[in-house]
């Protein structure tokens, strides 16, 4: 048999996946993942501290059997609870940005002035409310009916914008780079002080009264994703994904009888958009 004359070479998609293959194993893990109680707190290392936007920020707790955020209130006022029960309409105020906390990310700080990002919050927030409406509108097993304006009839949902820090360009590229020269997810470990962020808080407030009957508060990092980092690939990309998530997750959280069980997805998955 003649020797061989041109080395095999491997398709970079092919290399691309069998580097990846360990990550895809954890990623096979996300139910598991999500259903544990610590999955975000503790396997993800997210905490958040909420803002005097909510009344009972420091009741805040984790109740993974109710919720997957980080932070819930509910108010054991029985009456205040069954007022808001009688409400079958929902007012979705604009989200608010007026007290986003300063970025801690060195390389965002560099990338993004006061100016850019103040333009890019501005659009998060109109995005954020977007699909918070568009959650209740289209659910499958709707709880609410989505109105325009605030009423005698309706529950007011407000939405506060707390944490962003950007994805950087800078920080994605290192690394990626770092993955290929070692091992995958070695790049997000070493740079997750760098990684791009989100903080949400919210309340529902029952319109007669003008108190809140409940309370949230959540934070969310950048996923590590094993196929496409697309979500990392420009600047509000982990946002927008923690935003429909939070969307999705809410209209569950509110509803009397959910269909399912709100979860938290798993910090490792396939791909995320």
């Amino acid at each position: 048999m003649p020797p061989l004359t041109h080395p095999i070479v491997m398709p970079a998609a092919l290399f691309f996946l069998i580097r990846r293959l360990p990550l895809l194993s954890l990623a096979l893990l996300a139910p598991a993942l999500s259903s544990c109680k610590t999955a975000k707190s503790v396997v993800a290392s997210v905490s958040m501290t909420p803002s005097p936007f909510l009344t009972h920020g420091k009741d805040l707790k984790e109740e993974r059997e109710r919720s997957p955020f980080l932070g819930n209130w509910w108010t054991p006022d029985k009456k205040l609870q069954a007022a808001a029960d009688s409400k079958t309409q929902i007012y979705i105020s604009p989200v608010r940005i007026d007290a986003v906390r300063p970025m801690k990310n060195y390389l965002a700080k560099v990338e993004f002035s006061d100016k850019r990002r103040q333009a890019k919050l501005e659009d998060l927030a109109e995005y954020a409310h977007k699909r918070f409406v568009k959650a209740f509108k289209e659910a499958k097993h709707p709880r609410y009916e989505v109105v325009d304006a605030p009423s005698k009839d309706a529950m007011t949902l407000d939405l506060h914008i707390l944490e962003w820090e950007p994805n950087a360009l800078t920080g994605f590229i290192a690394r990626e780079t770092i993955d290929l020269l070692t091992f995958p997810a070695v790049g997000d470990l070493i740079w997750k002080p760098v990684r791009a962020s989100t903080a949400i808080e919210g309340r529902f407030i029952e319109p007669k009264s003008k108190k809140p009957v409940y309370e949230f508060a959540d934070k969310e990092e950048a996923k590590t994703l094993i196929i496409i980092p697309l979500q990392e690939a420009y600047p509000t990309g982990q946002a927008r994904y923690a935003i429909r998530e939070w969307a999705r997750q809410l209209e569950l959280v509110l509803h009397k009888e959910p269909h399912k069980k709100p979860k938290d997805s798993s910090p490792i998955q396939l791909w995320g958009f």
